[in-house]
């Protein structure tokens, strides 16, 4: 009877979780964005003719806007892809997957902790309410994928320690994919494996067969990032770390004048900040695309769960306690390292350590008061408490957040697009590059054949390519010209934004042929052409 029940509250917190992540995911967020264009389109030219859009043959990196893309996610996505068509549903939908099959496994990560099925339950349902979670689950980013063979890797290592040690080689090949799966897990896998380590030598020791097949593992994955350098993320580095300026303005630097003591400060101040209650509980990351602002990266009552749930772990001190807080402590880590600090995305495996520290403090609540009636008084108040916080955080998501944060998304280059295609008779089309990386959005929505596009194409090598790193293919054409004095022609079409379209030279000899809104009805491009 208690394993039906188990499975009867797994399946349904399951079922909520997979609703919550699929419900409107087309929509909301309301626009694709370029990162998830690349990917999509990535994934379309890796699953019909098995080359990225550089034509590289199945990379084990993506080039794309010079950041060099992990390919774990582009490769999942080409299968979504190629089963479902390119669609912004098949873009997002293994992100949704991924954030379903992390609920099912932070329920089997907190129960082998605490072996306790009911933890195992609590932990479930907070990620799968998790606002956290939810926004990452909605959108085609690196984390849920992440996170998965993170948790994946946990949970088959703790299995082989307990009497089924052929799970540890599946655990180290896990944690491989892990690493090259997004950037922060760099930092966070190899601390990880040094935790383990330490905690479980003597176990390790006993399944010296494992141990040796799992270094195997961890072998050709070093020679695979030796012979494929970009997989260690150092043109993202690049992109994000913070200049000698911003090391310069911190309080050991200006104590020291040593630019190593400056960046250690600026590390600490940064990593201070993914403490504040402002990130955690009250508006989230600074960047929409990230976060909704309307609650933190966790709900306020979470606050509660988590101190307790700390208490909790340093009073049982066992080695999984202490595990988890070594996990939640070095988890702001990546974020902390480059610049726009807090950032939710880099800092993405709070997600995971935290649930299961605050489903461990919603038990030990629940497990103080010895009588059934005060129990099931404190469940029914803290469930009725989330399911408010929940209900409130869904009618802002699906409501104010898509209307008041479309620009944020580059809303309006699916309708631009559409225009195009309804409108052949424009021999050339003139796009503004003042939404980073228009080509993209043609690319995607056009499903444009790679050799058409790679026997057109004229890249980007000024200094603006890391907005806009495609200048033309075929008769479309991004940025390198001037929105201000453009000439009318019947055979052009020009999608230039509202001030750019205000600030045209000849603007009585244009004729807007339509106007693109955002959803809260402000006007978002203009696309024009000569009048008749």
């Amino acid at each position: 009877m208690k394993n039906n029940f188990t499975k009867i509250l797994l399946i349904s917190i399951l079922a909520l979780a997979l609703f919550l992540r699929v419900y409107k995911l087309e929509s909301v967020p309301p626009s694709i964005s370029w990162d998830e264009a690349a990917v999509g389109y990535n994934g379309f030219t890796i699953a019909n003719f098995g080359r990225d859009e550089y034509g590289k043959f199945f990379p084990f990196f993506f080039r794309s806007f010079a950041d060099d893309k992990h390919p774990i996610h582009v490769y999942i996505t080409a299968l979504s892809v190629k089963l479902l068509g390119l669609s912004e549903f098949s873009v997002r939908f293994p992100a949704a997957v991924f954030g379903v099959l992390n609920v099912g496994l932070i329920f089997l990560l907190a129960r082998v902790l605490f072996k306790s099925t009911y933890l195992g339950l609590i932990a479930s349902f907070f990620l799968a309410i998790s606002p956290y979670n939810l926004h990452f689950s909605h959108f085609n980013h690196e984390a849920n994928f992440a996170l998965f063979f993170f948790m994946l890797g946990l949970t088959l290592f703790y299995y082989s320690i307990k009497e089924q040690g052929y799970l540890l080689p599946l655990s180290a090949l896990s944690f491989a994919l892990c690493f090259i799966t997004y950037h922060p897990s760099k930092i966070i896998v190899p601390l990880t494996l040094i935790l383990l380590v330490v905690l479980y030598a003597r176990q390790l020791k006993r399944n010296k067969k494992g141990l040796l097949v799992s270094l195997a593992i961890g072998l050709l994955f070093l020679l695979l990032i030796i012979s494929n350098p970009q997989l260690l993320g150092i043109a993202r580095i690049n992109q994000t770390s913070q200049g000698s300026k911003e090391v310069e303005k911190t309080r050991l630097f200006q104590l020291t004048h040593n630019q190593l003591f400056g960046r250690v400060g600026l590390v600490a101040t940064q990593y201070s900040w993914h403490f504040s209650p402002q990130f955690l509980f009250i508006s989230g990351d600074k960047n929409p695309r990230l976060s909704s602002q309307s609650v933190g990266e966790f709900y306020k009552l979470d606050a509660l769960f988590l101190i307790l749930g700390m208490l909790y772990l340093l009073v049982r001190r066992t080695r999984e306690s202490f595990l988890l807080l070594g996990l939640a402590l070095i988890a702001p880590l990546p974020s902390s390292m480059v610049a726009d600090a807090p950032h939710a995305g880099r800092a993405m495996f709070m997600m995971g350590s935290w649930h299961i520290i605050a489903a461990a403090g919603f038990y030990s609540l629940v497990t103080i008061f010895k009588k059934s009636l005060f129990r099931w008084g404190i469940i029914i108040l803290c469930l009725s408490l989330l399911t408010f916080s929940l209900k409130d955080y869904l009618i802002y998501y699906y409501g104010e957040y898509t209307k008041r944060y479309a620009i944020e998304w580059q809303y309006g280059m699916k309708q631009i697009v559409e225009f195009v295609k309804q409108n052949p008779q424009y021999g050339q089309v003139f796009v503004t590059d003042a939404r980073s990386q228009p080509y993209i959005f043609f690319l995607y929505y056009l499903n444009t054949p790679l050799q058409d596009y790679l026997n057109t194409v004229i890249y980007n090598n000024s200094k603006s390519r890391s907005d806009n790193n495609v200048l033309t293919f075929n008769k479309y054409y991004f940025g390198g010209w001037d929105p201000i004095e453009i000439l009318p022609n019947n055979e052009v079409l020009y999608i230039i934004t509202p001030s750019q379209y205000d600030g045209l030279r000849h603007k009585l000899s244009f004729d807007v042929k339509k106007i693109i809104y955002y959803p809260n009805d402000a006007a978002a491009y203009y696309i024009v052409s000569a009048k008749p």
